[in-house]
């Protein structure tokens, strides 16, 4: 019976958490809505926790979202994918829960070992 109203309580809490996140952020209106239920990542500690201006920002075209399984390459004054070029001062990559192993993936030598340290470990 306890389980049973912990399973229900937890499908209470996807149903009523998802669609207030996303009433909330713009998710959707950056492609930044995941494509698994809202309740896995926070069954696991993994919700994002953005600043407070995160969105505003990114409003004013100082923040952009691109998503890509293409190859890209740094250029001189940013990156450059689908034979576009972004300015950018930082690039930041969002990679998912086994990010580690996809940097390791992305990255090659020399730029690869100046992140790991000398047990293989990218902290």
């Amino acid at each position: 019976m306890f389980l049973y109203c912990l399973a229900l309580q937890l499908i209470t809490e996807s149903k009523l958490i998802e669609p207030y996140i996303l009433w909330k952020l713009p998710l959707e209106k950056y492609g930044l809505k995941p494509d698994h239920p809202f309740q896995e990542d926070y069954a696991s500690c993994q919700m994002a926790i953005m600043p407070e201006n995160f969105f505003s920002e990114a409003d004013k075209g100082k923040i952009l979202f691109k998503r890509s399984e293409s190859k890209w390459w740094f250029c001189e004054d940013g990156i450059e994918f689908d034979n576009t070029k972004i300015k950018a001062d930082v690039v930041v990559f969002a990679t998912g829960y086994d990010g580690k192993k996809k940097v390791k993936s992305i990255l090659t030598e020399p730029f690869r070992s100046l992140l790991e340290n000398h047990s293989g470990i990218i902290p």
